[in-house]
């Protein structure tokens, strides 16, 4: 079985709306990406598509996939299939006759109504209570009540009704009486059915009302002039099992109230209910416990656009009840009823339910405690805080989900404003002792600047110094070289006065090896300027 709610995560930005308003505990996974970001995906294998995020989700983060366009696609290639449509398909299309009319053109070969079968579910509740007594029973037409019950709460399976919905109930009705051999699609207002299509195999597609509506406005498909009707036999009172209470309205219609049947919808209700049915003892139980996902039942499925406006939806539905209690159509409920009882075989209509219970974490006090301290809460007053933002009802299941691993501290606000207060506090320590740091750094770098100044200055003379030694230097080399050429000239005079001038000579020379030794020196001493 694919998974049916899907995530686009680049659109999610870890709001927890989705947390907050689903009633599975560890059906949504939270995480902190490497970017600072949390995000929430749904765990599949725990989710009963309830479809409340979907709702909920402004981000457009959740959305759900089912069978609409492979439907069309087979129908465009000539696959034999046939329909049955649900009840609420009168409040989802305004004239939902040129719908059937345009699936016939496009090659629908069979379309049935599911109010037939939910008429057939009520026929089947009853004589199933008849046979079998009065025991108590929960009503299944919600596939996000069965996989409630199959994953979360085994312990309600014994009291799960072994009727078939209205929709496999048509499904069986269309293959085993009206020899319907086409594959069969079904017009829905439900996401979850996926699910019960799958279990059973007697449902090729969920092809749901939302999705069918996007894809004729996708490819511009413009509904025809004409209308169409159903290939059944007329239906009784069926069509009012899309509001709430209607597998109750029913049953009471042939019964009377001789039965206790309670009711119970919308999500933040009915799952609720359920846990406390499982604590109840049985002599405190209804017969029959009628109860639905949807607040405002299949009319406002989760398959269903959201602009439904439900007062037209209720007069719809009122139109329908005054209509199916006239007189005459009372009579033709009897006479329908006796000749289910004709023609059709309980055993047809029961259905057999395996489990698949999904896996428990569990976590201990320690845990817990490892949990509270990540989310920085140590006093009470901390602990009850249970803002709410976070998704979880209280700080304890936030501190629960946390030890799961389903959640991340980062969800939580008190604690994201904390780590905000104490990160401006350390910011602020930070500052002032930067701009200490700062003030001390400015009286360094001025003493600094007067040494800088004091050393200019004095190197300023020593330059001024230099200058005047390399002058004198100059003036060694220019007397050293004046002092050369005159012992040349001595010495040459020497020679022309032949043995008389030796003296002289040595005398002369003697100078001369001074002043070359002089200008040697002062080249040597010299300083580069």
């Amino acid at each position: 079985m694919r998974n049916v709610i899907i995530n686009h995560l680049d659109l999610c930005v870890g709001c927890n709306r989705c947390i907050r308003v689903c009633p599975i505990d560890e059906a949504n996974v939270a995480w902190v990406e490497p970017n600072g970001k949390v995000k929430v995906r749904v765990d599949n294998d725990k989710c009963i598509a309830c479809g409340l995020c979907l709702t909920v989700c402004h981000h457009h983060s959740r959305n759900y996939q089912d069978d609409t366009e492979s439907f069309f696609n087979d129908l465009k290639i000539g696959t034999q299939i046939s329909v049955f449509a649900a009840p609420a398909i009168r409040t989802n299309f305004h004239d939902y006759g040129q719908l059937l009319s345009l699936l016939r053109s496009m090659g629908v070969k069979k379309i049935y109504d599911v109010s037939l079968g939910a008429d057939i579910c009520t026929w089947a509740h009853i004589r199933y209570i008849q046979k079998n007594g009065p025991k108590p029973i929960i009503s299944q037409p919600c596939p996000a009540i069965v996989n409630y019950i199959l994953t979360h709460k085994n312990e309600l399976l014994k009291h799960l009704s072994p009727i078939h919905s209205p929709m496999l109930c048509t499904a069986i009705f269309m293959q085993k009486y009206e020899k319907v051999e086409t594959k069969i699609a079904a017009l829905s207002p439900c996401v979850a059915k996926n699910y019960e299509f799958n279990a059973s195999g007697y449902v090729d597609y969920n092809v749901t009302f939302k999705k069918i509506q996007e894809y004729l406005k996708h490819n511009r498909i413009s509904m025809p002039m004409s209308s169409s009707g159903f290939d059944n036999y007329e239906a009784g009172l069926g069509s009012l099992y899309p509001m709430p209470g209607g597998l109750k309205e029913c049953v009471e219609h042939y019964i009377g109230k001789s039965l206790r049947i309670d009711k119970s919808e919308g999500v933040d209700i009915v799952y609720k209910a359920l846990d406390e049915y499982a604590k109840q003892p049985v002599s405190k139980l209804p017969v029959v416990f009628d109860v639905l996902n949807c607040l405002e039942g299949c009319n406002v499925g989760t398959g269903c656009e959201e602009h439904t406006d439900i007062f037209e939806i209720n007069s719809k539905m009122d139109a329908l009840r005054q209509a199916a209690i006239k007189e005459d159509n009372v009579a033709y409920m009897d006479e329908l009823f006796k000749k289910f009882d004709e023609t059709l075989r309980l055993e047809d209509f029961i259905r057999y339910y395996t489990p698949t219970p999904a896996r428990a974490t569990h976590v201990t006090q320690q845990d817990i405690d490892a949990a509270w301290t990540s989310l920085s809460k140590s006093t009470e007053v901390e602990k009850n805080f249970s803002c709410g933002a976070c998704g979880c009802n209280t700080c304890l299941e936030m501190a629960i989900r946390v030890a799961k691993g389903v959640t991340v501290p980062a969800s939580c606000p008190e604690k994201v404003q904390k780590d905000s207060d104490k990160e401006h506090a350390e910011a602020k320590v930070f500052l002032d002792n930067f701009l200490k740091s700062s003030e001390a750094v400015v009286n360094e770098t001025n003493s600094i600047g007067c040494m800088i100044k004091d050393i200019n200055e004095k190197m300023s003379e020593v330059t001024d110094a230099i200058y005047s030694y390399n002058q004198m230097i100059t003036d060694i080399e220019r007397i050293s070289e004046k002092v050369s050429i005159i012992s040349l000239n001595a010495s040459v005079e020497a020679a022309k006065a032949g043995r008389h001038g030796l003296a002289f000579d040595v005398v002369a020379k003697e100078i001369r090896n001074l002043a070359q030794s002089s200008a040697d020196s002062a080249s040597r001493t010299k300083v580069a300027s």
